[in-house]
């Protein structure tokens, strides 16, 4: 891969991820870690930004994510993840560059019972579903050369993310309450990278779903988690009303794989990426999973 690279959101997670990962693969990568460096609803800050790179892939992982704050500030999650994934997508037609487009399993209603196929239908249940599904379809009604990948849950050894949080809570409380009746694919941010590269390496263009293998609930995520980091901790499973929530979720979130494993293989279950990612926040702390264990 000797691609120049641009990716948008990369002081973020899945940003660090795929900077690590296509810098790895030879990628010629120029990193654009927030909005003072681009602004991705702004063309003119794109163009200011993007023009002395001359990329020929456009990477976006900017996005505004936060699904509740989506609800108080609609504003906010609609110039970010519809009008920043149009402006994009305008300005990759202009220069002839591929735009990879990283959105969501909240553009389904998460009401079905089998995986969502990439071609299903969409209902998104928040306001973040909504933004992000509009942003996918501004990308395809342009003439942008594409590549939409759909993810979920996602987590990492860095940044804010739920394997972190529960780490976190597991050393000072003795019981979490953590929804139950969600259903998804956990996915780490380092195997989403390396999916995105093969993707891009074996010349897939359209909507993908990339994620790790298998599925689980919110409380059974939580309980690998704690289980790994050898905490005594309980996990106490609660409803989604329970919680109260500002936004709706998916209460069945689960995407196919099905396409993107005939194109590029199987990806690593989600247990083992998430015991890889305890031991390796365990081990940047300075400490081992035993002494976890023994630490109060």
């Amino acid at each position: 891969m000797h691609e120049r690279i641009a990716i948008t959101g990369s002081g973020g997670m899945l940003g660090r991820a795929l900077t690590e990962e296509l810098t790895s693969r030879g990628g010629q990568i120029s990193p654009f870690p927030g909005r003072a460096a681009l602004d991705v609803a702004d063309p003119e800050s794109i163009a200011r930004a993007l023009d002395p790179v001359a990329p020929d892939v456009v990477i976006n992982a900017s996005g505004y994510t936060d699904v509740d704050g989506a609800e108080a500030d609609p504003e906010a999650a609609f110039r970010v993840n519809r009008d920043g994934a149009a402006a994009l997508a305008a300005y990759c037609v202009r220069r002839g560059a591929l735009l990879v487009h990283f959105s969501t399993v909240h553009v389904f209603g998460g009401r079905a019972v089998t995986p969502y196929r990439v071609d299903a239908e969409t209902a998104p249940v928040n306001t973040y579903g909504r933004s992000k599904l509009e942003g996918e379809e501004r990308i395809r009604a342009s003439e942008a050369e594409h590549l939409i990948v759909r993810s979920s849950w996602l987590f990492a050894p860095f940044g804010r993310n739920f394997v972190r949080t529960i780490l976190e809570r597991a050393a000072r409380e003795p019981v979490i309450d953590v929804v139950a009746d969600q259903v998804g694919r956990p996915t780490c941010a380092r195997i989403l990278a390396e999916m995105t590269g093969d993707l891009i390496e074996e010349g897939a263009r359209g909507t993908f779903h990339a994620a790790n293998d298998g599925a689980c609930s919110w409380d059974a995520f939580a309980a690998e988690i704690v289980k790994t980091a050898g905490r005594s901790c309980r996990i106490s499973p609660r409803s989604s009303a329970h919680r109260g929530r500002p936004a709706a979720r998916p209460a069945y979130g689960v995407l196919d794989l099905d396409e993107t494993i005939a194109l590029i293989g199987r990806p690593e279950p989600w247990p083992s990426a998430v015991r890889a990612c305890v031991r390796e926040i365990l081990a940047t702390a300075g400490l081992t999973v035993e002494a976890r264990r023994h630490a109060g």
